[in-house]
């Protein structure tokens, strides 16, 4: 009897096939790319695009998160204008894509539109220049600190199509505590990453496609003790590594999380990329 291959692993085979063959060509391509929402109650947004040398490095698995990964993982901000705090902390990723040392070193998009659950993004033409490497990342909703990534994939200088699934990735800078950050009965002590634990902790009542959230939580990876979150530094985990996935709970007026285990719990990996490399 003989077994085949995942189609993913075939895919993964020739590419390397392909970049080891062929380490030194580099080819211009507009690059056709679409996202896949995988998950059935996550949200995704935005979704940054960066086609690059090899000295950028937009995360690094094991590795502490950088100051724009972690605007982008807790708050979605890439951009300095998103937010007065980032803008004056010059900590975006747009600063660190635009910082003199690498503004010749990539060429990146961003695409701000929310892609909503078990949903396929309309298809993206990035036109990637002579970069040899794409990346991309884009925040989970709701979640603390959740995000899903793509890290500095060679692109095939092979015509084809090529698919590739991507993990959720904590970025270790937040507790996850899956409490709904518009509470008011809730006080988040100062001193956690960018100020608050919880920041933005399960987003709010702006994102259509985080129905079913709860109230009354205690918290998961931290406990409230009268009406405060405990602090605990150690609750923050420190790197980046692959996302255990919420908790939840199916209790909607308290429980440990305000996430409903039934809607937002997920497994990896959490979305599909679909490339297309043209034709010469």
């Amino acid at each position: 009897m003989t077994t085949q291959s995942p189609p993913y692993k075939i895919l993964l085979a020739l590419t390397l096939f392909v970049t080891c063959t062929f380490p030194g060509l580099v080819i211009a391509a507009e690059l056709r790319v679409q996202i896949t929402n995988l998950t059935q109650g996550m949200a995704f947004m935005p979704r940054l695009l960066v086609a690059h040398t090899d000295r950028i490095d937009l995360f690094e698995a094991g590795s502490p998160a950088t100051t724009p990964l972690t605007w982008m993982a807790e708050a979605g901000v890439v951009r300095r204008n998103q937010n007065a705090t980032a803008a004056t902390a010059d900590a975006t990723f747009e600063d660190y894509l635009e910082d003199n040392d690498r503004a010749d070193q990539n060429r990146w998009t961003v695409i701000g539109e929310l892609l909503a659950p078990a949903t396929a993004a309309a298809e993206h033409t990035f036109d990637t220049g002579e970069f040899t490497h794409l990346s991309i990342v884009a925040m989970l909703i709701p979640t603390n600190d959740a995000f899903t990534g793509l890290d500095s994939w060679r692109i095939p200088t092979t015509p084809g199509t090529y698919v590739l699934y991507l993990n959720a990735y904590d970025a270790g800078t937040e507790a996850n505590d899956e409490i709904n950050s518009l509470r008011t009965d809730v006080t988040r002590p100062a001193g956690a990453a960018l100020g608050d634990y919880g920041v933005p902790g399960v987003a709010g009542a702006d994102n259509p496609h985080a129905a079913n959230l709860g109230t009354g939580g205690t918290g998961v990876a931290i406990q409230v003790q009268g009406g405060t979150l405990t602090n605990n530094p150690n609750d923050r985990e420190g790197s980046v590594h692959v996302h255990r996935g919420v908790v939840g709970d199916t209790n909607p007026n308290g429980g440990i999380s305000e996430l409903d285990s039934s809607v937002h719990r997920w497994l990896n990996p959490v979305a599909r990329i679909t490339v297309i490399v043209p034709e010469g």
